[in-house]
């Protein structure tokens, strides 16, 4: 039986926007994210619970459809175990299981763990909130060309007319997954700041700036993410071409 129905996501959904900003999950990830390399039979991913009372605890791998039922997804991991009850002060560690479907060699590919804390049911007028935490999991075949912490230097940055306005678009052409924390758009003086996200193996993402009126004299100053989580300032500013 999963928790995950579309009664109960809703409920999740609606619980989450009615929270308090000091409410946070008791259960907690070990990383922010995890890499699956294509040699190991199985990985391991650690959970904590740093809360006061227990939880029930649902884990489950998604392809990028964030609302999809569990029961409807199909990926090409098995997790164990799915669901369980979490103690304070323990911990559980998930084991994560490549199925063996062919998957692209020459890439990463893309997919979210996710972990739902449901905490006890209290007494009176008291909302629960039950929590979900979703990081992403890369898989990664062997014997990749390059190194992933050098991937953003590869990049091809290039500003576009959108409309009426502009925006920047960043071209991978290597193997990895790009992973940005921080990207500052420095245009006429100015400072612009533009929401991070990733790009893709042998793809493009294009980047809103507000405030970015011309194509010309742009540079940009970003941050990266490493398969650790941890964050990389690139040290020097990166010149932007203008696509006509």
């Amino acid at each position: 039986m999963f928790l995950q129905t579309n009664a109960f996501r809703r409920w999740v959904l609606l619980a989450v926007w009615l929270s308090c900003a000091e409410a946070s999950a008791s259960v907690v990830i070990s990383s922010t994210r995890v890499v699956y390399p294509a040699d190991q039979a199985e990985i391991t991913v650690k959970l904590s619970h740093e809360g006061r009372n227990p939880s029930l605890v649902q884990a489950w791998i998604d392809d990028g459809r964030s609302q999809a039922d569990v029961a409807a997804l199909q990926v090409p991991f098995n997790l164990a175990p799915s669901l369980f009850r979490l103690d304070p002060g323990k911990g559980q560690s998930l084991r994560l299981f490549h199925t063996g479907e062919a998957m692209p060699r020459d890439r990463e590919s893309l997919f979210w763990l996710n972990v739902l804390d449901v905490p006890p049911k209290g007494a009176g007028n008291v909302l629960q909130v039950a929590l979900r935490t979703r990081i992403k999991l890369f898989y990664r075949p062997i014997a990749l060309s390059g190194k992933a912490a050098q991937a953003h230097e590869a990049l091809r940055w290039h500003a576009w007319r959108d409309g009426s306005g502009w925006k920047l678009q960043a071209d991978n052409p290597g193997p990895y997954f790009v992973n940005l924390a921080r990207l500052d758009v420095l245009h006429k003086g100015q400072r612009l700041e533009a929401e991070p996200g990733h790009i893709a193996p042998f793809a493009s993402a294009s980047f809103s700036v507000s405030g970015l009126d011309s194509g010309d004299d742009i540079e940009l100053r970003y941050a990266f993410i490493d398969d650790y989580g941890a964050v990389h300032e690139r040290p020097d500013a990166v010149t932007v071409a203008r696509a006509d």
